[in-house]
């Protein structure tokens, strides 16, 4: 989701200059627009940037958001994007209302999410990002390792998940190695970190050809019906999506994801 900065560049600023230290996390285009907006590099300054899938519009999420809390007759309590319901390698949306109810679904049959990830909601400028390089202007990169056992001979993937993590600066390796007790580190081969898990490092999100003609009639119809005009959501997904909450609460779902 784009995230809303506020002030915070002109807060980090002010941190700054009181020599505190500050830890930035944000996609590579919030980082950039930091730095151009510092001006200088600060040593109390570290950088983070996220591989980036693209952003979909604020007013897509507050019509998501507003249609669910009807449908639940509640105010929302927490909303997270990449829930692990089914473990590390199938995320679902969560929301947590305040009336205790709990919604979930997966980018299999939740409006939002398949929107994201069809690439139908993304913003023009996420089509032709000018951020896309292996070589970034943050501190750290970092990104999800679905492939940790592919990557690190031995190594057993538990499902609790990876993290892949490039080191982008001098700054970046001192802090490592500050830190690197405190953490389960292993050395891995850069170039196949990125083939495996890594296609949004140097890729933009793919432009879908009725992006326009979605956001255009976004506001005459529901979000869910809206979605079956441009991406539609079968019977079969929402049968697949049940089969697998049942699956996984007798224990079966992880036993045939092991067989993989």
């Amino acid at each position: 989701m784009q995230s809303d900065l506020g002030d915070c560049f002109s807060e980090i600023k002010k941190y700054l200059m009181q020599e505190m230290k500050v830890c930035f996390i944000g996609t590579p285009c919030q980082v950039y627009g930091l730095k151009s907006y510092l001006r200088k590099e600060y040593d109390n300054l570290i950088t983070v940037d996220l591989v980036c899938h693209g952003t979909p519009s604020p007013k897509l999420w507050k019509k998501y958001l507003d249609e669910q809390k009807d449908k639940y007759h509640s105010e929302i309590d927490d909303v997270v994007f990449r829930n692990k319901t089914y473990g590390y390698h199938s995320g679902t949306m969560r929301i947590r209302f305040k009336s205790h109810s709990v919604y979930y679904g997966s980018a299999r049959v939740d409006p939002m999410l398949k929107s994201f990830f069809t690439e139908i909601s993304s913003r023009p400028s996420c089509y032709q990002c000018h951020f896309k390089s292996v070589e970034r202007c943050s501190d750290f990169t970092i990104y999800d390792c679905w492939h940790a056992n592919d990557l690190v001979e031995g190594l057993v993937d538990d499902d609790r998940g990876f993290t892949n993590l490039i080191v982008q600066s001098l700054k970046g390796e001192r802090i490592l190695e500050k830190i690197a007790d405190r953490y389960e580190l292993y050395v891995t081969n850069l170039e196949k970190a990125v083939e495996l898990d890594g296609t949004m490092i140097c890729n933009s999100a793919e432009p879908y050809p009725r992006r326009d003609e979605y956001y255009l009639n976004l506001d005459k119809e529901t979000l869910r019906a809206h979605v079956q005009k441009f991406i539609p959501i079968r019977s079969r997904d929402y049968l697949i999506e049940k089969s697998k909450g049942i699956l996984y609460r007798i224990g079966v779902y992880k036993f045939l994801k092991n067989k993989k």
